[in-house]
């Protein structure tokens, strides 16, 4: 899914990655086509309604364009609020999905465990990159316990 980052990432990480970018695409793609059609109704209509206020005139003829104008704004926003939502809940399922991935190493301490569990659910925004400091370390326990 994210290929630019292929060359730069260590394969055990690139893994993992694909496994929670597995779970989290629907939402994604779910959250892209929202806001595609989001933006394009809200600027379209808010932007003929503050031409017609300032340029037009309300005029007996133009009500049904203003209601038109209107509701497009109306889906539009609701289409916006609907990507916030969306955008919360994948958060919200990609952390479940590290918390249980850390739960589930075998390598770890249990005091590691729970440091970097709490550090992701702390700070969410940066969870990805606390996950990826996981998998290393986890890693290179694991690399210790084989030699």
């Amino acid at each position: 899914m994210f290929s630019f980052m292929t060359s730069e990432i260590p394969s055990f990480i690139k893994i993992e990655l694909e496994k929670l970018f597995h779970k989290l695409s629907p939402l994604m793609k779910k959250n892209t086509k929202y806001m595609m059609f989001a933006m394009p109704l809200l600027f379209i209509s808010v932007f003929n309604l503050i031409f017609f206020l300032f340029f037009g005139g309300f005029e007996s003829g133009m009500t049904a364009i203003i209601l038109v104008y209107a509701l497009m704004a109306a889906v539009g926003m609701a289409l916006y609020k609907e990507t916030k939502y969306i955008k919360k809940k994948i958060l919200a399922l990609e952390v479940e999905h590290i918390v249980t991935r850390i739960e589930k190493s075998e390598v770890m301490n249990d005091y590691k465990k729970k440091d970097y569990i709490s550090l992701i659910k702390n700070q969410p925004k940066i969870g990805i990159q606390t996950f990826m400091n996981f998998l290393t370390e986890e890693h290179e326990r694991r690399k210790m316990m084989q030699e």
